[in-house]
């Protein structure tokens, strides 16, 4: 009776133990995806602002002051505009 009661003990304590490491297991894993969850938000908002800015950036206004601003380009007088057309028939 001694040798069944000590292997039911074992069993017991090797559950018990099985027990507490999963849900130690499940709950750092749940942490991790709520972190990562709060990154992948956080990215989204980042892209977002993102996607604004390029759209700022590439508007012509901002473009136009950049280039006379910067590098010192101007809009050429139209007497200094020449248009050439395409000779040769298809």
């Amino acid at each position: 009776m001694n040798k069944l009661n000590a292997t039911l003990l074992v069993i017991a304590v090797l559950s018990a133990w099985s027990v507490v490491t999963s849900t130690h297991v499940s709950r750092k894993l749940y942490s991790d995806l709520q972190k990562e969850t709060k990154s992948a938000q956080q990215l989204e908002i980042e892209f977002g602002q993102l996607q604004l800015e390029q759209s700022t950036w590439g508007a012509h206004a901002v473009i136009e002051r950049a280039a006379q601003s910067r590098l010192g380009m101007h809009t050429p007088d139209p007497r200094q505009i020449q248009v050439i057309s395409a000779k040769g028939g298809v």
